[in-house]
């Protein structure tokens, strides 16, 4: 698969844009509602699989007034993480005391690093190990690929038996890019949901060299500013990156395609497109100036390129609202700005899930605890900050003052759960909640939202062309390799895997996909 065919599916939504963004704000209002309701004692957030969420918070079968129902049981939940906490058996400790009290389980917190998840839970889903929640997307150990495998559980009855609650703080469209052929196979962490792709830059160096940010729209705006960071600042890495920052977003397509917008015949690109081979260009140029890190082909944490501090600017894929703050803890504690170079683009909910696992053996117990997780404040909380008092500190209001050297710091609010429900940290805008409700109702909506290209037909080519951006595409994305030399090679190389026999089949799917639904 190319790097466009990996950018998340684009969600339908009305064009009356000023109707459905006040739709959205009131479903988050009704969420924020079910959030707060829910945090008031140790025993109000309980879900009720028997009855719509009320104001009273009315404990259920799956809490406290079930309890005596409910035998122990031990759940596993594989995430990814940055690094490893060493708090966090302290962390999970103070996780069960919550989760024993309600739903009578104890959770096994076993997260797995960025870089390696992917493969260790390649290895575990290969070996059947009994496991039971497991973390997955659009773009890391991917929810359509694992599912056509067999990897999940479908959850419709359990949401209706155990996760009304859950069911009910998510409007449909985020449940809708949860689905496998009608079925529901994973739960939406709901967060920003629409891509603003854009600049990451270290505020410090643009105060010192008076950078109007407001000058930049796009990418190649940023080179003078790269030069001046290169010239006058020793041991700083104007531009810090791990596979490039190609994307469709930047280039007028439609990465569901993938498609030119607004092309009347939605005829699918190949592989290798005029933007990609000029963005080659540039990143090379970049490359050789010595404004790129010279081990960008090699990182596998995009983290890792400006994590130590010592990264002037960086692409930022998200652009969400109140990432200035997760980016300043990931960034030695230095102030940054954002600076968008395309408008937002409604990008739907599976960048961020958690699915049951076909292997649990309490799945009924899975869902309840996805349902604490995410109606939960205490638990919530507990997961992404750790411990009141030790690792964070609250200050006024819903703020908190973060730790990040007392032993538990995630810095990965949206891996977990509904950030309706998160404490903010400090220098988080005050509106951030609402701020995200407005960005996922006016992100630009794709006409091809609900087209889902089958690779049934095309396995081997798929599994031929992948191999072949393995080889290549992170080194050409990051001007490690000089495109007029191994472009032609790597455009060659994707031929002979059949990459052009994907193309043909995508666009075979997508014309009966437009017919079937009236589009063409």
């Amino acid at each position: 698969m190319t790097i466009l065919r990996e950018v998340s599916s684009l969600e339908k939504m009305t064009r009356k844009k000023t109707r459905f963004q006040w739709m959205s704000v009131l479903a988050l209002s009704s969420a924020l509602a079910m959030a707060l309701t829910g945090c008031g004692s140790s025993t109000d957030n309980a879900s009720d699989p028997g009855s719509s969420a009320s104001p009273s918070g009315s404990a259920a079968p799956s809490a406290s007034t079930g309890m005596k129902k409910l035998d122990p049981v031990e759940l596993t939940w594989y995430y990814p993480q940055n690094k490893a906490n060493p708090d966090l058996q302290l962390v999970n400790d103070a996780v069960n005391k919550i989760t024993q009290e309600k739903i009578n389980a104890t959770i096994k917190l076993m997260p797995i690093d960025f870089g390696t998840y992917e493969q260790k839970m390649n290895t575990i889903v290969a070996s059947n190990e009994v496991t039971d929640i497991i973390w997955t997307s659009n773009w890391l150990f991917k929810f359509d690929l694992n599912q056509k495998k067999g990897v999940f559980q479908p959850l419709d009855d359990l949401l209706k038996n155990q996760g009304q609650k859950l069911y009910q703080t998510m409007e449909e469209k985020f449940w809708n890019d949860a689905k496998m052929d009608g079925k529901i196979y994973a739960v939406p962490n709901y967060q920003i949901s629409a891509t603003r792709v854009g600049l990451v830059i270290q505020k410090r160096f643009a105060d010192k060299y008076k950078l109007d940010t407001s000058s930049i729209k796009k990418i190649e705006d940023i080179e003078p500013f790269l030069k001046q960071i290169k010239d006058n600042e020793p041991g700083i890495v104007p531009f810090g990156t791990t596979r490039g920052f190609y994307t469709g977003y930047l280039y007028n397509i439609d990465p569901k395609g993938p498609v030119y917008k607004n092309d009347p015949t939605f005829k699918v690109l190949p592989d290798v497109t005029n933007e990609m081979r000029d963005n080659f260009k540039l990143v090379h140029s970049w490359y050789t100036k010595g404004y790129i890190n010279q081990d960008a082909a090699t990182l596998k944490n995009a983290a890792d390129a400006y994590n130590k501090g010592t990264t002037a600017v960086w692409f930022d894929f998200t652009g969400k609202p109140g990432s200035e703050v997760e980016f300043k803890a990931a960034d030695g504690g230095n102030d940054v700005v954002l600076v968008p170079l395309a408008k937002a683009v409604f990008s739907g909910a599976a960048s961020t899930m958690n699915a049951i696992s076909r292997t649990s053996k309490n799945p009924e117990r899975a869902m309840m605890f996805l349902e604490l997780v995410n109606t939960d404040k205490e638990l919530y909380n507990t997961l992404v900050y750790g411990i009141e008092g030790k690792h964070y500190t609250k200050t006024t209001g819903n703020f908190i003052k973060i730790n990040q050297d007392a032993g538990y710091f995630t810095n990965t609010d949206w891996i977990f759960g509904s950030i309706i429900n998160e404490y903010l940290p400090e220098g988080s805008p005050a509106d951030k909640l609402e701020q995200t409700a407005k960005v996922n109702a006016e992100g630009e909506v794709s006409p091809l939202t609900g087209f889902v290209f089958n690779t049934d037909p095309v396995k081997t080519e798929t599994a031929n062309v992948k191999a072949v951006n393995d080889e290549y595409f992170a080194a050409l994305g990051t001007g490690t390799l000089d495109p007029e030399k191994y472009l032609p090679v790597y455009e060659e190389k994707l031929k002979k895997a059949g990459a052009d026999v994907i193309v043909a089949e995508r666009q075979k799917q997508l014309d009966a996909w437009l017919k079937a639904n009236g589009k063409k």
